[in-house]
């Protein structure tokens, strides 16, 4: 197997001594690497494992240099910092962490389309340009990056948008007047909230006066417990819930920064009195 560059093959050549067993001989000469192996055929199990250090080569080598050229030659991020998020998203979701975004069922398993490439030229080449096998062999591999970092520019773009929402968020309750300094939330079905005596909020009318400022603000929004809130600005806000884990919980938490705190449901005032 040739290679482009004697960087690269004494990388290859490094990486295969410490993951091949005694059973192959390696062999360096410039930017060519021999491969040799003991039997006249190379047995099922020594081919698995040699399609497995070659992947594995692969994927540690190139595969983030790939993406980042997917990035800005394809999708026309050019940004240190997009293509350092959009590659955390990428990797998130190429190891199982991000299961809940759409399509992510449907993506091909990467590992799979680099190991039939290989495994295809390893049965019928003998002699073949590493350059080659990368430009030429490893298209549907490829294109498996292109869709899943095409994944990760669609979320990015959604995290983006979120976070605009939630500054412009900020920025109105930053600058209303507070209705009430302090707000109980008791998080039921439906939530309740409630003044520093404990007497029930009935906000509708505070509410329905924040739609044309958020209309201003370029936001469509419907009525819900951080709108409530948003509309009565209080300084401080208790949420008794439990599901402090929860998205709504997590904007809350966004929006309002240090002005609220969170505990659990059976510790509201007004479930003890």
């Amino acid at each position: 197997m040739s290679l482009s560059t004697q960087a690269e093959a004494t990388a290859l050549y490094t990486y295969f001594h410490q993951q091949l067993s005694s059973g192959f001989f390696l062999r360096l000469n410039g930017t060519t690497l021999q491969i040799a192996y003991d039997d006249e055929q190379l047995l099922p199990a020594d081919r698995r494992l040699l399609i497995t250090a070659f992947r594995d080569f692969i994927i540690e080598t190139y595969e983030e240099t790939w993406l980042l050229e997917l990035m800005s030659e394809f999708f026309y991020y050019t940004d240190k910092d997009d293509q350092s998020h959009i590659l955390e998203i990428t990797q998130s979701i190429m190891s199982g962490k991000r299961p809940e975004l759409p399509y992510v069922d449907v993506l091909p398993a990467r590992e799979q389309l680099l190991e039939d490439a290989l495994a295809g030229v390893i049965a019928t080449e003998t002699d073949f340009s590493f350059y080659s096998l990368k430009m030429f062999r490893l298209a549907d591999y490829r294109n498996g990056l292109m869709r899943y970092t095409e994944l990760a520019i669609d979320e990015y773009k959604l995290q983006q948008e979120y976070l605009s929402f939630i500054e412009k968020l900020r920025a109105i309750v930053q600058n209303y007047r507070p209705i009430h300094h302090t707000i109980y939330v008791e998080d039921n079905e439906p939530f309740v909230l409630y003044d520093d005596q404990l007497n029930v909020i009935h906000d509708e009318q505070n509410v329905r006066s924040l739609y044309p400022l958020l209309k201003q603000w370029g936001i469509e929004a419907e009525p819900s417990i951080v709108l409530s809130l948003i509309s009565l600005a209080p300084k401080k806000i208790y949420v008794y819930t439990e599901r402090q884990d929860d998205g709504v919980m997590r904007t809350l938490q966004s929006v309002f920064e240090e002005r609220v705190v969170f505990d659990s449901l059976e510790k509201c005032p007004v479930l003890i009195k």
